[in-house]
């Protein structure tokens, strides 16, 4: 006679490698059904070994802005039965603000940063619903200033594992009629849920682009410069920026920043002209100031404009009908994530579930 096992007297080093596989949705309700489970799935290692599990599929997460709302919102694709669907509309409307217009940085560790020209400011992970607005911060109160260029950042303080959010703004004084120096550095800590500011007098937010996707490394977050001669990199770790060069050859080109195979990679290509063919050059940084071209993608023919990139290399491409795909240069191969039939799609990103919380903010 064969002797059953019931499922609670498993070793719990067996649970947690099966829990580990599971989607996020279902770990949350079994929090519900034991006091051990939740203790297990609240556990630093446990939500660090379900986020790194190699099992658990990516998916892709596109942020579109819908003409009939006039409002921007998300959606997640997966795959299902070697295609990849439609899963969920998420948020429409996470901001309730006066703009419903954000852009959105990360993924990191499943979280995500919004931000709007509104100055709201909010972490975000959709997997669990958790959604936290950022205390303002407002460094310059006088009447004469407009905030006129600001830049982002999203990343972990290594030394503490703490999150933290950079922002650097620079204002236009409309009595002096002048930039006024210098730049406002403002950075926020998860932990503490504060911000502190300092001023910085060599860089500035209007000579940097904003990133195409996650680029936080080993911590550090990277901003290309708007001439492609260069990026710039924050140190998570005692907030100081450095520059670092670039090939010469970058300059003459269109480029993103992004990451590669857990590198720095700038993906260069020619300016974008409907009907012509495009190529895509993949850059990666081996070490500060060394530069080698790994992946040559393409060509491609009647894309609009590039939406983003995953770490593997992934690239989302807007091509002319309004469609939308995702090139994989290991496979070489492309595929349709779908029409954007009542709007346009903004930014693309490869996701991964992960259960996070933005109410401890500290990663292990």
């Amino acid at each position: 006679m064969v002797q059953q096992t019931n499922f609670s007297d498993l070793p719990e080093d067996l649970v947690m490698e099966i829990f580990s596989r599971l989607p996020v949705k279902c770990l949350l309700q079994f929090k519900c059904v034991s006091k051990n489970w939740y203790v297990l799935i609240e556990n630093p290692i446990f939500i660090q070994k379900h986020l790194h599990n190699t099992n658990n599929p990516t998916s892709y997460f596109v942020h579109h802005y819908f003409l009939d709302t006039m409002k921007s919102g998300f959606t997640l694709f997966h795959h299902e039965q070697n295609q990849i669907v439609s899963k969920s509309h998420l948020y429409q409307d996470v901001l309730n603000t006066s703009t419903h217009l954000w852009e959105i940085l990360g993924p990191l560790n499943g979280l995500f940063l919004l931000y709007n020209d509104q100055e709201d400011v909010a972490l975000w992970n959709p997997s669990t619903k958790e959604f936290k607005p950022l205390p303002i911060s407002q460094p310059l109160n006088s009447p004469s200033f407009r905030l006129c260029s600001y830049k982002f950042g999203f990343g972990i303080d290594p030394s503490s594992g703490d999150y933290k959010v950079v922002w650097m703004r620079d204002y236009w004084d409309v009595y002096s009629e002048e930039w006024y120096s210098p730049t406002i550095i403002s950075v926020y800590t998860l932990s503490t849920n504060s911000w502190r500011n300092f001023e910085e007098f060599n860089v500035s937010s209007r000579n940097m682009t904003k990133s195409s996707g996650n680029t936080y490394l080993n911590g550090f977050y990277y901003w290309r410069a708007c001439q492609n001669d260069k990026i710039f990199a924050f140190d998570m770790s005692n907030d100081k920026i450095v520059e670092i060069q670039t090939p010469k050859s970058f300059i003459a080109k269109q480029g993103d920043l992004s990451l590669f195979n857990d590198f720095i990679a700038m993906y260069i290509y020619e300016p974008i002209i409907v009907g012509r063919e495009t190529c895509i050059d993949i850059w990666v940084m081996d070490k500060e100031g060394y530069w080698a071209n790994k992946v040559r993608t393409g060509p491609f023919l009647n894309i609009k404009r590039s939406l983003g990139y995953g770490n593997n290399g992934e690239i989302f491409l807007e091509v002319v009908t309004w469609q939308l795909d995702i090139f994989d240069p290991c496979l070489k191969k492309n595929t349709v994530l779908g029409h954007q039939r009542n709007g346009y799609s903004l930014q693309a990103f490869a996701y991964k579930e992960s259960l996070v919380s933005l109410k401890k903010g500290i990663h292990l």
